[in-house]
């Protein structure tokens, strides 16, 4: 069950022992107002009317005595009389209405009938004393009209006794009803507020509860964030700075190879020179027989191009030793670059790809340095080869013009093997300038992955800075539901 379930149940409950405190006390104010109302409206009337019933038969007493007495005002105690009459019915009626059925009604149907009786003896008496038989209507009165109307006043006044004692009973009953109905009504009250505090404390508990283990368990997670993130950030950063010193490396690579392009150009410029040498050699040895001495000096000329031609044959060969280092240095930073773009995960991807790049390209850098390496041995074998010769022609130009057409050869055999090394120093040369190409394209993927690097450190840093907010709001929710264990 959901906490808002719960909290809801909760409310339910109390909200249901409310409702029925509160019909509780409807029921108990209604049964009082009920019971009041009783009183009112038929104990305290029925006392009122045996008050008025005795009160009506004393003046009925005092009208017959003043008719006997005082014959004067006999109209008038007569019309008193017949208005005392019709006050009778009206107390009798009223008093019938308040009590339908009981020993109360026996009681009224007596007093109704001892009152018609009263009347009869009345309305016997004013006749007589109309026929102004004074004597005879005094002794009816004395002897019938007053026992009877003292009778009426006697039960009247036990009727008025009776409900005096049943209205002093009645209050009796509605006092211990109320008493009962408000030790009822405090009892549920009191159990209503005790289940209230129970289920709230309850509620309060599992709730707590429950928010506890998901703040403890928010904060621990929060924690291994904290710790991975921070991890991260640190392998990022690594990653960073071994980034930047792979990009001032390739920066150098890139420096060293335009440098070797630069003497490979230079290279290849001198055997366009030697291969118009041997070219120019080759005619002076068709006219050698006519001017040894000027065959002389241009084979010097050829010696001392062959020796730089070695010269520079010895620099090639350190150039491209630079260059197979580079080559397996860049291998080797594109195996490290390929291991941290597996540690990068999804941002290390275009980072890998680069690595890759990298790798092919260092591996067609090994193997032009191969060739060049076997061009220029081959070079170096000519260089020889065109240093015996030019010794051979020195010798031939002294022997004289039989070794003139052997030194001829020679030349010729020279401007075919310089013409090879030219056209290998034209190969070095466009290999130095695409490996040139490559290591531009290498530099500008460099500072690609070095940007992305940067992103991946701001990225992750901004991610540590969300788990340790993450982790703080772990701890203060624990400060607040007062848990003990983070």
């Amino acid at each position: 069950m959901t906490i808002n379930k719960k909290i809801i149940g909760g409310y339910v409950i109390i909200l249901a022992l409310l409702v029925i405190a509160t019909s509780v006390a409807f029921y108990t104010i209604n049964e009082t107002q009920s019971t009041y109302d009783r009183f009112l409206n038929m104990d305290e009337r029925l006392l009122e009317s045996a008050n008025e019933l005795r009160a009506v038969t004393y003046a009925q007493q005092t009208y017959v005595r003043g008719i006997l007495l005082f014959p004067e005002l006999l109209n008038q105690n007569q019309s008193l009389l017949q208005a005392n009459d019709r006050q009778f019915k009206q107390i009798f009626e009223k008093m019938r209405r308040l009590i339908e059925v009981g020993e109360g009604l026996e009681l009224v149907n007596d007093l109704m009938a001892l009152q018609q009786q009263l009347e009869q003896t009345q309305q016997s008496t004013v006749q007589l004393a109309l026929e102004k038989k004074n004597k005879e209507a005094l002794t009816l009165a004395i002897k019938e009209f007053r026992p009877r109307s003292l009778a009426l006043i006697e039960k009247a006044g036990r009727f008025y006794e009776r409900q005096s004692k049943l209205l002093a009973k009645g209050r009796a009953d509605l006092t211990a009803r109320m008493n009962f109905l408000m030790r009822t009504l405090v009892i549920f009250s009191l159990f209503t507020l005790f289940v209230g505090l129970t289920i709230g404390f309850y509620i309060s508990r599992v709730i707590t509860r429950q928010f506890r283990e998901s703040v403890i368990q928010l904060s621990s997670s929060a924690a291994e964030i904290l710790a991975t993130t921070t991890q991260i950030a640190s392998g990022a950063a690594e990653t960073a700075a071994a980034v930047s010193e792979t990009t001032a490396t390739v920066e150098e690579v890139k420096q060293t190879a335009q440098l070797a392009s630069q003497k490979a150009k230079h290279v290849s410029d001198s055997a366009q020179k030697v291969v118009q040498i041997s070219q120019s050699g080759r005619k002076s040895v068709e006219e050698s027989i006519y001017g040894m001495e000027r065959i002389q000096e241009q084979m010097e000329s050829i010696a001392e191009s062959i020796v730089r031609l070695s010269e520079q044959g010895l620099a090639i060969g350190e150039i491209i030793a630079s260059v197979n280092n580079l080559a397996e240095q860049s291998n080797l930073l594109a195996v490290n670059a390929a291991i941290e773009a597996a540690k990068a995960g999804e941002q290390g991807k275009g980072f890998a790809v680069v690595a890759q790049e990298v790798k092919s390209l260092a591996e067609q850098s090994k193997q032009a340095t191969g060739q060049v390496r076997t061009i220029l041995s081959d070079i170096q074998k000519a260089t020889n080869a065109a240093v015996l010769a030019t010794e051979q022609g020195n010798k031939a130009v002294e022997a004289g013009v039989k070794q003139s057409v052997a030194a001829g050869e020679s030349i010729s055999q020279l401007a075919d093997s310089l013409s090879e090394a030219a056209q290998a120093a034209m190969q070095i040369a466009a290999s130095s300038q695409q490996q040139m190409i490559g290591m531009d394209q290498m530099s500008l993927a460099m500072e690609n992955i070095k940007q992305a690097s940067l992103q991946n450190v701001t990225g992750t840093r901004q991610a540590e800075t969300a788990a340790q907010q993450l982790h703080e709001l772990g701890r203060r929710l624990n400060a607040m539901i007062g848990s003990k264990a983070v």
